[in-house]
């Protein structure tokens, strides 16, 4: 049982985590099982029969992450609203569960971030390329969730997010801002991408896949 406040509301939710929907690739069509590759980035995941991969998903409010989140479930992404508490999806194939959590990233909410942070295996940090403002404060966070003891050495994959407007920033830019070349103590990768197109969300998924064998290696 998981047991969660949504900060807005003061209200507290319980979520058996049992219960949750599972998107089965088994029965979906050729398409769209071809649309983000997710059945075969989860068969190179298989070491062990039913493994499970806990993929925490942060990144300031506003960054694209629920669409990216719904991206790779190949749901519908026309209509997308702030993230108050947080998501889940988990994707079942063939003994493989990909688990992936999505915090919202409001300010207020970002203190409960620390909560998520158990027996992650990767760490997915969404950026929103076009918005320049941001970027000093997109920076403090992530070095603060690089710097927190329970995410120690857990690999991390920054999407450069929202490369389909003319404004953002190229993922080479990025990295030198954030200063990610400094990173020793874990592996990483920085990925361009464009949740509402789809555009590099396979690549930095298959980053994913090399880093969670590496480690369990």
């Amino acid at each position: 049982m998981f047991h969660e406040c949504n900060t807005t509301r003061n209200l507290c939710v319980s979520l058996r985590l049992t219960s949750l929907p599972l998107v089965t690739l088994g029965g979906v069509s050729r398409r769209e099982g071809n649309k983000m590759g997710l059945l075969s980035i989860l068969r190179k995941l298989k070491s062990t029969p039913d493994q499970e991969v806990r993929i925490l998903l942060l990144g300031l409010d506003n960054g694209g992450k629920t669409t990216l989140l719904k991206q790779l479930a190949s749901e519908d992404i026309s209509h997308i609203t702030p993230t108050q508490g947080f998501n889940i999806k988990s994707v079942q194939s063939q003994g493989f569960k990909l688990n992936v959590w999505d915090i919202g990233g409001q300010r207020k909410i970002r203190p409960y971030w620390r909560n998520y942070f158990e027996n992650t295996d990767v760490l997915i940090y969404v950026i929103d390329s076009a918005d320049r403002k941001r970027f000093e404060e997109t920076g403090q966070e992530l070095a603060e969730l690089l710097d927190e003891e329970k995410l120690s050495g857990v690999p991390v994959l920054i999407f450069a997010n929202k490369q389909d407007l003319l404004t953002a920033a190229p993922a080479s830019e990025i990295a030198e801002g954030l200063n990610l070349h400094t990173i020793r103590d874990r592996m990483w990768q920085i990925q361009s991408c464009s949740a509402l197109t789809g555009e590099g969300i396979q690549e930095g998924m298959n980053w994913v896949c090399k880093s969670v064998n590496s480690k369990k290696k």
